[in-house]
C-alpha cells in the first residue's frame, strides 16, 4: 500500500458507519493549503460572476458556463479529483468511477437560504441510481451557521421517499421530502472543521437551515457515480423541462477511475 493510500484507508469502523448511518467523515483531511487555494478560487469565482446568486451554483468545473451560464474554472475539476478524495471514493463505491457534477453552496451571511429536507436522487437521471456525494466545507461548520443535517439510516431501504413541490424563492430547492416520510427528531448535524470532508449516500434524507451568522459558510460538493451505472442524458433532458437550470441533459461525464462498464456517453457536453 502506498503512503497516500495508507493515509486515506478507511477503518472497518468508518466503513460500518457509512453502511449504518449513510455517511462518514474520514480521519483523513484535505491539506490546509488545498483549502486555502479553494477559498481563493471561490473569491475569484464570486468576482467573475457578480450577477449570480451564490446560494446554489451548479457545475463550476465546466469552463463553458454549464447550464447556469457562469464563468467556471478548471480548478474546481482539479479540486474534485484530488487523489485523496478519489482514493476514499473507491473504498465506498468501487474502482470504476465517473465524475458527473459539482456544486457550490454559498450559504451567504445572514440571508443564506434554507435547503429543505430532500433526497438528491429525486433529480438524477442515473440508472441504477447510485451516487456518492462528497461535501467539502471551505469554512468551519457550526450549529449556528446552517449545518447540513442527516436523517441517519434513511438510506438503508434504498428507495426514494415521497416528495412534493413547494413554491418559494427562500429555498435552494423546491422538491421537498414529505414530512411524514422521516422523523426530524433523529436528525444529526454535520459539524466540521474546514479540511474535514463528508461522504454520503444518494438515498440519504438531508437538508440545512439558513445561515444567520455574520460570515458566509461556503461548501464545495462533488457528485460521483459508479461506472456500473448509466447516466441517461435523454432522461436528464426530460427532467430538465421542470428543472432547466440543472442542465441534466447536457452534463459532461469524466471517467476519473477505472473503466466505464455501462456504456456511458462521454461526448455529450464537451
Amino acid at each position: 500500500m502506498s503512503e497516500r493510500m495508507a493515509d486515506t484507508a478507511l477503518s472497518e469502523a468508518e466503513l460500518e458507519r457509512y453502511r449504518e448511518k449513510g455517511w462518514v467523515v474520514p480521519r483523513w483531511e484535505l491539506p490546509q493549503d488545498v483549502i486555502a487555494e479553494m477559498r481563493r478560487e471561490y473569491a475569484r469565482f464570486l468576482e467573475k460572476n457578480p450577477g449570480v446568486a451564490p446560494d446554489i451554483v451548479l457545475a463550476p468545473h465546466q469552463t463553458d458556463g454549464g447550464s447556469m451560464g457562469i464563468v467556471g474554472s478548471e480548478k474546481w475539476f482539479e479540486f474534485a479529483t484530488h487523489p485523496g478524495l478519489i482514493d476514499i471514493a473507491r473504498q465506498l463505491i468501487g474502482d470504476d468511477i465517473i465524475l458527473w457534477g459539482t456544486t457550490l453552496f454559498g450559504k451567504p451571511a445572514r440571508k443564506g437560504k434554507e435547503t429543505p429536507w430532500h433526497q438528491d436522487g429525486e433529480y438524477y437521471p442515473i440508472r441504477p441510481l447510485e451516487v456518492l456525494t462528497i461535501w467539502i466545507p471551505l469554512e468551519d461548520v457550526t450549529q449556528e451557521n446552517g449545518p447540513m443535517r442527516f436523517i441517519p439510516g434513511s438510506h438503508k431501504p434504498h428507495k426514494l421517499y415521497r416528495h412534493s413541490w413547494v413554491e418559494g424563492d427562500d429555498k435552494t430547492i423546491n422538491l421537498v421530502c414529505d414530512p411524514d416520510q422521516y422523523d426530524e427528531t433523529t436528525a444529526e448535524p454535520l459539524l466540521l472543521r474546514a479540511g474535514q470532508v463528508s461522504f454520503h449516500d444518494v438515498y440519504m434524507i438531508h437538508g440545512s437551515k439558513p445561515n444567520r451568522t455574520d460570515k458566509a459558510r461556503p461548501a464545495f460538493i462533488v457528485r460521483l457515480m459508479p461506472a456500473t451505472s448509466r447516466y441517461d442524458h435523454a432522461l436528464g433532458a426530460e427532467i430538465g423541462k421542470r428543472h432547466p437550470a440543472q442542465g441534466y441533459g447536457e452534463r459532461p461525464l469524466y471517467l476519473v477511475s477505472g473503466r466505464d462498464r455501462a456504456g456511458n456517453d462521454f461526448t455529450i457536453g464537451r
